[in-house]
């Protein structure tokens, strides 16, 4: 691939003069940036001291490490560029306004690129160490994306001594073959555990991607290269939504067991919720954009701690101790657990292909690899290059200028690891057809899913009977979904389709998996409500008897005054099924009878 990169030798992009480090005017090194434009330089948020305020209000110092010569510049974070890091670890990222302007040709080349894994990055970072002062490159390998909601993509470094350390963050992640910046550094982690041997402990770095910090701060658009990589319509919160759909689209980005790398889908026109709901899958996955308006509130700022007034380590929340500090990768807040909302950078490119030659469908792929496009030549490129470790989504396939030629095309991607969703609009046509013959499994394929379908149909059946147990025991008894038998026969007609082979099987199996995944949530909701009422239940057993625990130190004709209402609600509690109102009404009473009676002095107390 390295060969077909754009790589400028005697550019200024080669020579790095975009390169900030970043201290206090005492000398005190907080970290590294990158310049944007003359007066703009990118930054993490939490290299900046800051007290909590609605910005900081600290001056700090900038240099052109990369330029001879040049001079310390003060710099403050600019109005309204400040995104501290919020309490799930998304944001962290600011601008700062230099008091001097810088020339126009030290400005770095940002650029929207796939984080694709085995792509070879290097980090140029400040520690605050005898020698290294004036900077270190580290160089590591892309790992993919991991971090909070996915927005970080994490780095496994050359050897675990380039793992980045405090002075790294705020420092550009550049492409090794085309020398364009691709992220800023953010973080770090070192397996510190004491079981761990020398030789597996974990030490990882990670980057934020240029089109996440647009996400946070669009203020940057301007100085970013390349196209965005979701070209699809957005899609307003209100849009309606084909729930069904939605959660095959969530499980296909998430690349689970059972979806295919290649599938050809049909969305008719006038099919709008089919349509928005691609539409609102894909600007999900996007690391740039999301559907208009906040789905989720975005959590608070992170407490930060106060100003660095000498060199210190990194925000600490980033560092795990030894005390089982959770790996940047640990799932998210559970609202990220949506089961229509696909991961985002699960998505590479999305496109309208509508009256696309092949030409330019390989422009923007070429694009989003690093590769030199726009020559005319890129299709045959192709041919030569070994991996395409992309996603990409293909609108309109069928209203391409050849549709044929363009599936074919995508064939070729295919061939060489890329993930497809080919959308047509035509049910009948010709290009359909080859690219359901092009993505059809083979028979051991389907016999495979048909057979993991029927396991997921039995731990249904189990589910179920697990929820009929736990609802049963809290009144009033709420219904629990059938949804086993009811699977299990369209099961079987459908492994008694007599064309297993033909093109309109493969979207019955996929839809009917779905289904099966719909069913499974609806079984797992009624258990969840179900252990709700139980734990309730549980609580009350336990504050019942804390209180009798209170009356037992008393006297025993006080004990016994109470025993009817103790009785009463124990009889409730261990009741099945267990009305809860009743019984917690019924513990309310003893409760107070215990208080009266505990606020009363012992016999021979008295004086």
């Amino acid at each position: 691939m390295g060969e077909e990169s754009e790589v400028p030798v005697n550019g200024q992009a080669f020579e790095e003069t975009w390169r900030v480090r970043i201290s206090l005017s005492d000398g005190g090194m907080l970290g590294a940036g990158i310049l944007l434009g003359v007066d703009t330089v990118l930054t993490c948020a939490h290299v900046i001291p800051w007290d909590g305020g609605p910005e900081p209000d600290v001056e700090v110092l900038a240099e052109l490490v990369g330029v001879a010569g040049a001079e310390p510049v003060r710099a403050r974070v600019a109005a309204g560029c400040w995104v501290p890091e919020l309490a799930d670890s998304r944001g962290d990222v600011a601008l700062l306004k230099l008091a001097e302007p810088q020339h126009a040709r030290h400005v770095a080349p940002l650029h929207r690129m796939a984080p694709s894994p085995g792509r070879t990055v290097r980090m140029f970072g400040h520690p605050d160490t005898p020698g290294l002062r004036d900077g270190v490159y580290f160089w590591a390998t892309i790992d993919g994306p991991c971090g909070p909601r996915g927005e970080w993509v994490q780095l496994s470094p050359r050897s675990p001594a380039e793992t980045v350390r405090p002075g790294f963050s705020g420092a550009a992640v550049t492409d090794a073959e085309t020398h364009r910046v691709l992220g800023m550094v953010v973080s770090r982690y070192d397996d510190r555990t004491a079981d761990a041997p020398a030789g597996e402990r974990l030490h990882l770095s990670y980057m934020i991607p240029i089109e996440t910090i647009v996400r946070h701060l669009p203020q940057i658009e301007g100085h970013v290269g390349g196209r965005p990589g979701n070209e699809l319509p957005s899609v307003p919160r209100d849009a309606p939504l084909d729930r069904e759909f939605a959660r095959w689209l969530a499980r296909w980005f998430r690349a689970v067991e059972g979806t295919r790398r290649v599938e050809a889908i049909v969305i008719k026109k006038g099919e709008a919720a089919r349509s928005a709901t691609l539409s609102r899958a894909v600007a999900f996955a996007d690391r740039e954009l999301t559907p208009e308006g906040p789905e989720n509130p975005a959590p608070p700022p992170a407490p930060h701690p106060a100003p660095h007034l000498a060199p210190a380590p990194d925000n600490p929340r980033r560092t795990p101790a030894h005390n089982g500090t959770p790996h940047p990768c640990a799932p998210g807040p559970p609202h990220d657990t949506d089961s229509t909302v696909p991961p985002v950078g699960s998505v590479d490119l999305a496109l309208d292909v509508s009256g696309a030659t092949v030409a330019q469908v390989a422009d923007r792929v070429a694009d989003r690899l690093g590769l030199r496009s726009g020559d005319g030549r890129t299709v045959g490129r192709f041919g030569g290059i070994r991996s395409v470790p992309l996603t990409v989504v293909a609108e309109g396939v069928d209203y391409a200028e050849d549709p044929v030629a363009l599936v074919e095309f995508t064939d070729l991607l295919a061939a060489r690891g890329a993930r497809l969703l080919l959308v047509f609009r035509n049910p009948d046509s010709q290009s359909l057809e080859l690219a359901l013959s092009m993505a059809d499994p083979s028979k051991d394929e389907i016999t495979a899913r048909l057979d993991r379908v029927r396991d997921r149909i039995e731990h249904i059946a189990r589910r179920e009977r697990t929820a009929y147990d736990r609802a049963a025991l809290i009144a009033p008894v709420r219904p629990v979904p059938q949804e086993a038998a009811g699977l299990r026969l369209d099961l079987t007609r459908l492994r008694a389709d007599p064309d297993p082979a033909g093109r309109r099987f493969p979207p019955r199996l996929a839809a009917f998996e779905s289904a099966v995944e719909s069913g499974l949530l609806r079984v797992e909701e009624a258990i969840g409500v179900a252990e709700a009422g139980i734990a309730r239940r549980d609580e009350l057993r336990g504050r019942l008897e804390a209180f009798f625990a209170l009356l037992a130190s008393r006297s025993l004709e006080e004990e016994q005054a109470a025993a009817p209402l103790y009785r009463a609600a124990h009889n409730l509690l261990y009741r099945a099924p267990c009305e809860l109102a009743e019984a917690e009404g019924a513990v309310e009473r003893f409760a107070e009878a215990v208080r009266r009676h505990t606020h009363r002095p012992r016999r021979g107390d008295l004086p």
